[in-house]
């Protein structure tokens, strides 16, 4: 059956391309299936949770000294109840960018957070306006695809382009000295306690980082910051972070992770562990967690595996006994690193 999506431009097309061939993190028709698709880095990786880096440091910068300005955002910070609210969702964000930014190295997490977010929808449909059409024109002449994966591409296409219609006036106007601040928004906002950020900060892929080349600072903050980052989310039981971390120890993370952590097999294991202890009830990848723990014991003598294994357990009822997992979270929390719908 003809869809009338068919007719539209081939920048509408350009949308579904990048989530459907490419981009940071691939999204699949279901949950279930990014579920599956994200164990199967799963199995290859792990973590431990010891500190490897110094505290993370204070990025914020006050933006005041006994100015109306700065005695209001004090106030604000101190008291919640005080805030002034977040303007209007949809705002364009070249408007409020000044004032989230303040009310930010404020110290204001609902302002980072809100930064944070609205950066992160900016650069993807930024990303897909650029990069895109020639993807678009691939998927016209792609004769190949049956009508079901067809269906689906144009069901995908059609989620896209109210995405980036929604959020076209949001995101007008913006320069590329505006676009950078995702970055230093993302880590601010980690900082300040967004977990979406901070998985987003730690599992960060140096070419969606717009700006990188005229701020090679932010490799050094990376480097000073990402685990500290990583190893708070852990304790707050933030499976995301358990997984993105399992996938740098085991050597899988295609990131700036690894770099950080370097590849380990008892780590790797005991993450391996950990992610199978909380696998969801009725889940299709234990089989597959299974084949993870063979491969890295493996390499590990009786001693290790023993102590791994208790670690595992340790940490699983110290951090993540109160938050069990669901089929699908994992996968649907890393979505919105993609800033897309």
């Amino acid at each position: 059956m003809q869809r009338p999506i068919i007719p539209i431009a081939l920048g509408v097309l350009a949308v579904a391309a990048v989530a459907f061939y490419g981009g940071r993190r691939s999204a699949s028709p279901s949950a279930q299936g990014m579920e599956v698709e994200a164990e199967k880095k799963v199995e290859n990786a792990a973590i431990s949770t010891k500190e490897k880096s110094a505290p993370a440091a204070n990025t914020a910068k006050p933006t005041h000294a006994g100015s109306p300005t700065g005695r209001m955002l004090d106030s604000a910070v101190s008291n919640p109840s005080a805030r002034a609210p977040l303007p209007p969702a949809n705002t364009p964000l070249k408007s409020i960018l000044a004032e989230l930014k303040a009310r930010a190295d404020a110290g204001d997490a609902d302002a980072a957070s809100r930064l944070f977010k609205d950066m992160q929808t900016c650069t993807q449909v930024q990303r897909l306006s650029q990069t895109m059409p020639g993807l678009a024109n691939r998927v016209l002449s792609d004769t190949s695809t049956d009508a079901q994966r067809n269906g689906r591409m144009l069901d995908f296409v059609q989620r896209n382009l109210d995405f980036t219609k929604n959020n076209a006036a949001m995101c007008a106007d913006l320069s590329a000295d505006d676009m950078a601040s995702l970055v230093p928004a993302t880590l601010q906002a980690a900082q300040l306690g967004d977990p979406e950020a901070a998985n987003c900060y730690v599992g960060a892929n140096l070419n969606n980082w717009p700006g990188l080349l005229n701020n090679p600072q932010w490799v050094q903050d990376y480097q000073s910051n990402a685990l500290n980052l990583a190893n708070s989310a852990l304790q707050q039981g933030d499976w995301s972070m358990a997984m993105l971390m399992a996938q740098a120890y085991g050597g899988s993370s295609r990131n700036m992770l690894n770099q950080l952590t370097g590849s380990n097999p008892a780590q790797a294991y005991t993450y391996a562990k950990l992610m199978s202890l909380g696998q969801p009830t009725g889940s299709q990848t234990s089989q597959r967690s299974n084949n993870a723990l063979n491969n890295f014991s493996s390499q590990l003598t009786p001693d290790q595996i023993q102590a791994a294994d208790a670690q595992a357990q340790q940490m699983y009822q110290q951090y993540f006994n109160n938050t069990p997992r669901q089929t699908g979270d994992v996968a649907n929390a890393m979505r919105g690193c993609q800033g897309g719908p």
